[in-house]
C-alpha cells in the first residue's frame, strides 16, 4: 500500500483493528450466508423463504448506512491483507443482486 495510501486511510486503523481481531467469525457468518443461500429449502417448504431473506437482506445493503458499513468493511478487510474475507463478502453482495 502506497505512503499516501496509508496516510489517508490511517484515522479507520482502530476500526479496522477490530475487524481483524474477529476475522474468523466474520469468516464464518460469510460462509453461512452462502451455504444457506446454496439450500434447496424452495423443494422442503411451499414459501420461498431465501427469496424473502435475500429482499430484506438487499434493502439493508442499499440503505445508506448499509452501503456506509461494507464500504468500511471492504476498506478494513483490504487494510488488513484479508482477502479471504474479501472475496466471500463481494460473493455475497453479488448473491444478493444476481438471485
Amino acid at each position: 500500500m502506497s505512503a499516501q495510501v496509508k496516510k489517508v486511510l490511517s484515522p479507520l486503523k482502530p476500526v479496522c483493528n477490530i475487524v481483524k481481531s474477529y476475522s474468523g467469525l466474520l469468516t464464518t457468518l460469510l460462509f453461512l450466508v452462502i451455504a444457506f443461500s446454496m439450500l434447496p429449502l424452495n423443494l422442503v417448504w411451499k414459501s420461498d423463504i431465501q427469496k424473502e431473506i435475500r429482499k430484506k437482506v438487499t434493502n439493508v445493503f442499499t440503505s445508506s448506512f448499509g452501503k456506509l458499513f461494507i464500504f468500511l468493511l471492504f476498506i478494513c478487510l483490504y487494510m488488513n491483507g484479508d482477502v479471504e474475507n474479501m472475496v466471500l463478502l463481494l460473493y455475497v453482495l453479488w448473491l444478493t443482486d444476481h438471485q
